[in-house]
């Protein structure tokens, strides 16, 4: 077959010559689903006007100019049409597969045997996008207007090319209560990130009124309006910044009108600017305001600019409509958005979780190879992405072939310090073993590392042997960009560094490899001289964070492997029948920081545990069982103390604790019966600081 324009263009007339026929069967493919068999039964004919005659019009342009502009406007579609929480997932899924399969056919159907290759081939296109296998899922709200309809469209196939599938909700009323009401019904969804666009296009009803020029008849009403739509926007962000603890991405309107491009817009357009501008001026400060203090108290609010994703494309092209009908009218700025959110979507599907990059250094955190004697340039804004991200909790290391006595640098301002990377493996050996190491030295999973080389060849061996690892790629700017967009994703809090606590680490094993241990009571006389303490006490408001996010982060000793809100843990802290322990540690070498949380509810069969983990950097001592003697000080007479073990592919390490402090196994409940008379030994060596049970609010 021959790839000609002219059977391209005759398949894309032919499509739109059959527009009504085609959308007709299309549409009988859906009208038994529950969410469209009403609309369908009541007017079949205009329900395949509304929601098929534009897929038709894209496909046919897709196919006759091989455009994949109009293609990603009908992933979009289709990925919105499959949006249905309502249904199982793999009902759903099936139903996915049936659907896309019946809308080939009709197509191929429609067209001559000249152009069903380009129809076949957009399809395929369709199928890997909409149906391909994913690495990660991103459950993302969105609230705002149709504008992040136009996203989803450009958004689809690029983050599934990432390995990551949305799976969006939208909340897109234009009346302000009513956006509170659908927000805040959502509040117990637990979502990895929310967009939050206040005016983009006219989400709020009140921000609408100023697109319209009779609103300048009357000064004072305009004026009066642009005070409200504001007032609602910052109400609007205050309510969802409230409700939900993932990263939140608030955008910085721009004055943007989508347009045809005729006379009478662009007059409405020129008259109506100076109040757009006035408003969209003072909620993006308002917004950025807020969001910096916010921020400041643990937060994560990322302001997205429009004017700088609008950028030299100017007003009047980001505006423009790509297709306009009553019910799909994408413009160019969805467009130009979706690579933002692509990189956002990115950062919380596939890094937000991960714990440990492993970065080269020839070519990667310097240009040049140093080992050849010739000096080499750092890359400045790449020791400042890693340096930033080392200060909110990420740990660094180095896996580099190179030799180890020319592989350093002299410290310097701007750049990170060689002893800024708590494991170095910089030798000749393959990058898997390497990798490994670092496992091994950290006691950290593969699964939670980044890897960060310049060498195709490199990054392809670590993929082959440790897939879990991302590798990316040194020389793409992208990575880069990945980098400082993860360091702005997540919270800035105090003492988040982990570097120091790698290096006690690493001096306390060498202490202990120092002692000759040849018996038990030798080990316990070594791990005495440590001079082990740990302090229990009750989490207050400002421990919540640390709390919910030492849950979440940790695997390896996490009973249950759950996550939880930050809501969820503030109600457990202030409830009259519920607990929340923390626990921190501290040696002869330094502060450890809080090593566990221990969550306690008091039920009708006694005390039960309801979270309960162990941070790796105390593995060894003995703290598990000192945190659970102290909750068994906390049971009344007669009252059990029980905790629920779920094993997870990564706790391990915690799945004998309760036997072994003499809990009875219950399927996978194990409890302490009359658990005041059963104390839980405590390792000698380890010194317990914390309240009396008396002191505790829970003691009776």
């Amino acid at each position: 077959m021959v790839d000609s324009s002219r059977d391209r263009a005759a398949a894309g007339a032919s499509l739109r010559a059959q527009r009504a026929e085609i959308a007709a069967s299309l549409a009988a493919l859906v009208g038994g689903w529950p969410k469209y068999a009403t609309s369908y039964a009541a007017d079949p004919a205009g329900f395949a006007a509304t929601e098929y005659h534009a897929l038709v019009d894209y496909l046919a342009r897709a196919v006759e100019g091989d455009d994949e502009t109009y293609l990603s406007l009908y992933i979009g579609e289709k990925a919105k049409q499959f949006h249905d929480p309502a249904s199982p997932a793999e009902a759903r899924k099936a139903r996915e597969a049936e659907l896309l399969a019946g809308e080939r056919g009709v197509f191929l159907r429609s067209v001559d045997d000249a152009a069903r290759p380009f129809v076949d081939a957009a399809f395929d296109r369709v199928d890997n996008a909409l149906t391909g296998e994913a690495v990660a899922e991103v459950k993302a709200l969105f609230v705002g207007d149709c504008l992040f309809l136009d996203v989803i469209s450009f958004l689809t196939a690029p983050a599934l090319a990432d390995g990551i599938r949305i799976v969006p909700t939208f909340v897109t009323s234009h009346d302000a209560r009513d956006i509170k009401a659908q927000v805040s019904a959502l509040a117990d969804e637990r979502f990895d990130v929310v967009f939050f666009s206040p005016f983009t296009y006219a989400f709020l009803g009140s921000y609408e009124a100023l697109h319209r020029p009779r609103v300048l008849r009357n000064p004072a009403d305009a004026f009066a309006t642009v005070d409200r739509a504001v007032a609602e926007g910052v109400d609007t962000f205050d309510v969802i910044a409230d409700l939900f603890d993932c990263p939140i991405v608030a955008h910085l309107p721009a004055p943007l009108l989508r347009s045809e491009g005729t006379l009478r817009e662009r007059m409405a357009a020129a008259s109506t600017a100076p109040l757009r501008h006035r408003a969209t001026r003072r909620l993006a400060a308002a917004i950025k305001s807020r969001a910096e203090q916010r921020n400041e108290r643990g937060q994560v609010i990322y302001t997205l600019d429009e004017h700088a994703v609008i950028g030299k494309h100017g007003m009047a092209e980001a505006g423009r409509f790509l297709f306009r009908s009553d019910l799909q009218h994408p413009a160019v700025f969805g467009a130009l958005l979706a690579s933002s959110y692509r990189d956002i979507v990115m950062v919380v599907g596939r890094l937000l979780k991960r714990k440990l990059i492993a970065s080269d250094l020839d070519n990667t955190l310097w240009s040049g190879v140093i080992g050849e004697g010739l000096g080499v340039t750092h890359h400045r804004d790449r020791h400042d992405a890693l340096a930033r991200l080392k200060a909110r909790g990420i740990v660094l290391t180095i896996n580099s072939k190179n030799d180890p006595v020319k592989a350093k640098w002299a410290p310097e301002a701007g750049l990170l310090d060689f002893d800024d990377f708590v494991s170095r493996q910089i030798n000749w050996d393959p990058k898997p073993l390497n990798m490994r190491r670092i496992a091994e030295h950290l006691n950290l999973k593969v699964k939670d590392f980044v890897f960060i080389d310049d060498r195709a060849d490199e990054r392809a061996q670590v993929a082959e042997e440790l897939p879990t690892v991302l590798s990316l790629d040194a020389l793409d700017a992208r990575t880069w960009r990945l980098m400082s967009l993860w360091a702005d994703l997540l919270p800035a809090k105090a003492g988040a560094d982990r570097t120091d606590f790698y290096r006690q680490r690493d001096s306390r094993q060498a202490f202990i490899a120092s002692e000759v241990e040849a018996d038990a009571s030798e080990r316990e006389a070594t791990l005495t001289k440590l001079g082990l303490t740990l302090t229990i006490r009750e989490a207050a408001p400002a421990d919540v964070d640390r709390a919910t996010d030492l849950i979440n982060r940790t695997n390896q000793f996490n009973m249950t492997g759950a996550r939880v809100t930050k809501r969820e843990i503030a109600a457990l802290a202030e409830g009259d029948d519920s607990w929340v322990l923390i626990a921190d540690a501290a040696d002869r070498f330094g502060a450890m920081g809080t090593i566990s949380v221990l969550v306690l509810k008091r039920g009708p069969d006694g005390l039960g545990v309801l979270y309960f983990v162990l941070s790796c950097r105390v593995f060894g001592y003995g703290m598990e069982f000192a945190l659970l003697e102290h909750a068994r000080r906390l049971t009344g007479a007669g009252e059990a103390l029980s905790g629920l073990l779920v094993k997870t592919d990564f706790n391990q390490p915690c799945q004998g604790v309760y036997a072994e402090a003499g809990f009875d196994q219950h399927d996978d409940r194990w409890v302490l019966p009359r658990a005041i008379e059963r104390e839980i030994a405590v390792k000698p060596w380890l010194t317990v600081h914390g309240p009396a049970p008396s002191e505790l609010s829970m003691a009776d």
